[in-house]
């Protein structure tokens, strides 16, 4: 057994040509200056998880201040990330999920496996994956957040991992899969 994260580094050009396809979405910053490191990434993923997609910005903020000190993140992160979670609820792909998880079709934070050819199994966490039926596309959409700043540099990487992920969940549910890294 092995991690998505640590196939999706060795395999990533690989596996891309055989798989689910993965798109990127990116949301524009603009000018602003925000913090990074593994820290912000886990509050921004914390705030993703949990609240309510169509929350208001006091329930944002009520939640950053919570996931903010259990992370140990400072005042000017917890800022920053109540920024880039509104901006990111107010993106398309996150307002389709929103009215997935109003027909109970939502899921976040969901563990996976998927058994590979070579007999080896392969585990993650898929951040968030919600059921479409639409005249484009009948299925699931995976989605993976990345906060990371040089996002360009391992792209092919996330890629992977997002394509793995979709993999595993059209595996497990028999209908087509979609992946989406979502650039925060």
């Amino acid at each position: 057994v092995q991690t998505v994260t640590a196939l999706a580094r060795l395999e990533a050009p690989k596996h891309l040509r055989a798989h689910p396809p993965v798109q990127v979405e990116v949301i524009e910053r603009g000018d602003f200056e925000r913090p990074s490191g593994r820290r912000f990434g886990a509050l921004v993923h914390a705030l993703l998880a949990s609240i309510d997609l169509n929350a208001g910005a006091d329930a944002i903020q009520a939640s950053a201040a919570i996931n903010g000190r259990l992370v140990g993140a400072i005042e000017e992160e917890i800022k920053a990330a109540i920024v880039t979670v509104c901006a990111a609820l107010r993106h398309p792909i996150l307002q389709r999920a929103a009215a997935s998880a109003r027909k109970g079709e939502l899921r976040r934070e969901t563990p996976v496996l998927l058994a590979l050819d070579d007999g080896s199994l392969v585990e993650g966490v898929v951040d968030l994956a919600f059921r479409e039926d639409t005249s484009d596309f009948i299925g699931w959409t995976v989605l993976d957040f990345k906060t990371d700043r040089e996002f360009t540099t391992s792209s092919d990487r996330y890629t992977a991992q997002v394509s793995f992920y979709s993999e595993a969940v059209q595996a497990a549910t028999g209908l087509l899969s979609q992946g989406i890294v979502l650039v925060v």
